[in-house]
C-alpha cells in the first residue's frame, strides 16, 4: 500500500518542526501542528527520467478554530500517466502499419482533512480524498459494408474514486507520540464501462498504519511507521534553533513490498522556519535505476497501489513554502495541567488572596524569559477573569504557578453546587495565551472549612449590625458604666453584653459533626440559638465591633468533635488583675504587640446562664486542656487572634 508511510517532504516528528509535513493528508495528525490561525502551503516539483519535468504539485490551506483544524488540498501535480503499446498492430491499406496504444492517467485532484484535539495529549481526525482514473485504449473494430475493413476506435473510461480514512494520535509526553490511521477505510468508486479496465484500478484494499515518534533529546527525533501490508518507513530528524529561525534536517528510508530492492528509496529533506514562513527542500532518490520505458506486462501484472510512490516513479526534488497568517497573537505560554487544591468557601474571601486554591503547570514555548500573569473566573462568583500575581519563566522552562482567586466580599451564594474555574494565562497582550476549565465545588455563604482561624471571616462580616446591637446594650447601662474605674471598662462592657444577649439564646448541637456550617452573628441573633462556633462568633463579633480585643481558642484533643470558646482582653495589667478576681487560675497573661503584659480571660459561650458562670467554665477548660495537659505546647490547643 505504502500510502501512509510516504510524504514528499520526508517523515518528520510533529513536535520538532510541526509544519514540515503539513501538506500530507495521508497521516491526519494535524492537531499537533503549529498552525495558529491560517496557513497556506505550495509545493513545486521536478521529476527526473530521461528529461526533467517541472510542475506545480499542490496548494493547501489550513484554518484553526480553537481545538478544530481544517485542511483543504488541491493537487494538480499528484498524477501518474502510463502510455503503452497494447501489442496489437493494424495494417493500413497503403501497406503502412500502426501500433495500438493505451493511456492510463491517475490523478488525486483534491482532499479535505479535519482534526480535533480533545486535550493536549489526544486528537482524532478524518480525511476525504478524491481521485480520477482516466483510461483510454485504442481497439480494432471491424466495419461491415459493401467493402469490409478494419478501423481504429478509442474506448474511454472515466472513473471517479472517493476514499475516507480515520486517524488517531496520542502523546504520552513531550518525548513520545503514537499514531494510528486507517487505509482505505471507506471508498466509493464509479463502475468502469469496460470490464478489462478493472485490472488497472487503484488499490482499495483496507489496512492499518501505526507509527511512533520518539524524541530522546530536545533537538533529535526518530520516527517509524508500519503498514499492515508490511510496508514501512523510518526517519531521523535533527534541528538547530538560532536567533533568526530554526533549521532542520531529515533523512527517511522507505520499504514497499511492491518495489525493489528492500529499501526502495531515501528521502533527504532540509527545512527552515521563521515566524512568517517555512521552506522545505526535499528529494526522493530510488535505490534502483528507473527507466522511462517499461513493459505493459509488468504494469498489467501489478498495477499501482499509490500514485506518488510506486514501482514506476522517478527521482524528484520538491520545494515547499508555507506562509503563515496569524490574526491571533502567537502563543508563548501553554497550560499543561491544572490541579484544584481546595474547594471555594465564599465566606473566607481574603483567604484566597493569601493561599492559592489551585496550581497550574505551564511551559514557556519561547527562547526568552517571560513574565506571565494568571487570571481566574469562578462561574457564579466573578463576572470576569481577575488577574492576581505575576511570575517569570525561563526560556523553554516548565513550572508550576499558584492560582489565587478573588471572591467579592458580599457574595450571596445560597446553595452549594459544582461550578467551574476558568483559568487564563497571559504573557504580553490582552489576549490569553492559553486557557482551560476545571470543576470546583462552590460552597454556600455559611459553609466553613473547619479551620478555626477562618471563623474570623464570619466575625468580621457585617460588623455594623454587631456594633449597633452592642451599643444599644451599652447605652442601656450607661449610668452603671459611668461609676466604674476606666481601667475596668472593657471587662464590664464584655460582662454586660454577655449577660444581655445570652438570656435570649438556646444552645443547639450541630448534627453534622463536621465543622462545615457557621451562622453569621445577625443570623444567630435572629434564630436565637446555635452551637459553640456560632455562639463564639457572635460574642466575639459583638466585642470586636466596639473595640474589645478577642481571640478564639481551638481545642483539638476531643477526637472528631472539636470545641471553640472565646478569650477576652481586659486590658488590665497583671498588677491590676485583683480588680476582677483574687483567683489567679481564672486569667492568664499574654503580651500585646508592644511586648506589654495584659490580662486575658476565657469565656465558655455555650454556658447560657450568666457571665460569671461562663467565665468559671471557660477558665476550667482552658486550664485543664491548654495548661495542665500542655495543649499549647503540643498543638492540641491553639489561640487565634481575631485581628
Amino acid at each position: 500500500m505504502a500510502q501512509n508511510s510516504f510524504d514528499i517532504n520526508g517523515y518528520w516528528a510533529n513536535d520538532l518542526i510541526p509544519n514540515a509535513r503539513i501538506n500530507s493528508l495521508e497521516l491526519n495528525q494535524s492537531s499537533f501542528t503549529g498552525v495558529r490561525d491560517w496557513l497556506f502551503s505550495i509545493t513545486y516539483s521536478s521529476e527526473f527520467s530521461n528529461k526533467s519535468n517541472s510542475f506545480l504539485h499542490q496548494i493547501s490551506t489550513y484554518k484553526k478554530f480553537n481545538y478544530h483544524l481544517f485542511h483543504l488540498r488541491y493537487t494538480p501535480g499528484l498524477q501518474k500517466e502510463f502510455l503503452f503499446s497494447t501489442g496489437q498492430t493494424i495494417f493500413l491499406s497503403d501497406s503502412n502499419s500502426q501500433s495500438l496504444k493505451a493511456d492510463y492517467v491517475y490523478k488525486e485532484l483534491f482532499g479535505f482533512g479535519y482534526s480535533y484535539s480533545f486535550n493536549e495529549k489526544f486528537n482524532a481526525g478524518f480525511s476525504l480524498r478524491f481521485f480520477n482514473q482516466d483510461f483510454t485504449q485504442e481497439v480494432i473494430k471491424p466495419v461491415f459494408s459493401d467493402t469490409n475493413y478494419l478501423m481504429i476506435e478509442t474506448e474511454k473510461d472515466d472513473i471517479d474514486l472517493w476514499k475516507a480514512d480515520l486517524s488517531f494520535a496520542y502523546r504520552f509526553n513531550n518525548n513520545l507520540s503514537i499514531y494510528l490511521s486507517s487505509i482505505n477505510l471507506l471508498s466509493s468508486e464509479s463502475k468502469p464501462l469496460y470490464d478489462y479496465n478493472r485490472n488497472y484500478l487503484l488499490n482499495k484494499e483496507r489496512g492499518l498504519s501505526v507509527g511512533f515518534s520518539l524524541e530522546p533529546f530536545n533537538s533529535t527525533a526518530f520516527n517509524f511507521n508500519y503498514e499492515s501490508d508490511k510496508s514501512f518507513s523510518a526517519s531521523f530528524n535533527r534541528i538547530l534553533k538560532l536567533s533568526f529561525g530554526t533549521f532542520g534536517f531529515s533523512l527517511s528510508a522507505y520499504h514497499d513490498k511492491y518495489q525493489n530492492p528492500f529499501i526502495n528509496c531515501l528521502a533527504p529533506s532540509i527545512f527552515y522556519s521563521s515566524g512568517l514562513f517555512d521552506i522545505v527542500l526535499s528529494g526522493i532518490k530510488y535505490s534502483e535505476e528507473r527507466k522511462q520505458v517499461s513493459s505493459f506486462d509488468k504494469f498489467s501484472e501489478n498495477g499501482i497501489k499509490n500514485i506518488l510512490h510506486n514501482q514506476f516513479s522517478f527521482d524528484r526534488v520538491n520545494l515547499t513554502v508555507n506562509f503563515k497568517l496569524n490574526t491571533k497573537i502567537e502563543q508563548r505560554i501553554k497550560i499543561i495541567d491544572v490541579e484544584i487544591r481546595k474547594d471555594i468557601f465564599p465566606a473566607l474571601n481574603e483567604e484566597y488572596l493569601d493561599e492559592p486554591f489551585a496550581s497550574a503547570k505551564v511551559v514557556n514555548l519561547t527562547d526568552k524569559i517571560l513574565t506571565v500573569k494568571p487570571a481566574v473566573k469562578i462561574i457564579g462568583l466573578n463576572k470576569e477573569a481577575i488577574q492576581i500575581g505575576s511570575y517569570q519563566i525561563a526560556a523553554y522552562d516548565t513550572v508550576e504557578i499558584p492560582i489565587y482567586a478573588f471572591i467579592p466580599e458580599y457574595s450571596e451564594i445560597s446553595k452549594t453546587e459544582l461550578s467551574y474555574a476558568e483559568i487564563f494565562i497571559y504573557s504580553a497582550s490582552e489576549q490569553a495565551d492559553d486557557q482551560t476549565q476545571k470543576p470546583v465545588l462552590l460552597n454556600n455563604m455559611n459553609s466553613w472549612d473547619g479551620q478555626v482561624k477562618n471563623l474570623r471571616y464570619f466575625i468580621k462580616r457585617d460588623l455594623s449590625n454587631s456594633q449597633n446591637y452592642s451599643r444599644q446594650i451599652i447605652s442601656s447601662h450607661k449610668s452603671e458604666l459611668d461609676t466604674i474605674p476606666i481601667a475596668l471598662s472593657d471587662f464590664y462592657r464584655a460582662k454586660l453584653i454577655f449577660n444581655s444577649f445570652i438570656k435570649d439564646l438556646t444552645y443547639i448541637s450541630d448534627p453534622r459533626i463536621k465543622w462545615d456550617f457557621v451562622q453569621y452573628p445577625s443570623e444567630t441573633l435572629k434564630l436565637k440559638g446555635g452551637d459553640c462556633d456560632d455562639l463564639s462568633v457572635l460574642y466575639s463579633a459583638l466585642l470586636e465591633s466596639i473595640g474589645i480585643e478577642t481571640a478564639l481558642v481551638d481545642y483539638r484533643s476531643r477526637n472528631d468533635i472539636r470545641h471553640v470558646n472565646v478569650l477576652v482582653n481586659t486590658k488590665l495589667s497583671p498588677q491590676q488583675a485583683f480588680l476582677i478576681t483574687e483567683n489567679d487560675t481564672k486569667y492568664f497573661i499574654r503580651k500585646n504587640q508592644f511586648g506589654i503584659d495584659e490580662v486575658w480571660i476565657a469565656i465558655e459561650t455555650t454556658s447560657l446562664t450568666d457571665f460569671d458562670t461562663a467565665w468559671n467554665l471557660g477558665s476550667d477548660i482552658f486550664n485543664d486542656e491548654a495548661l495542665n495537659k500542655i495543649g499549647l505546647l503540643n498543638g492540641n490547643v491553639q489561640i487565634i487572634d481575631v485581628n
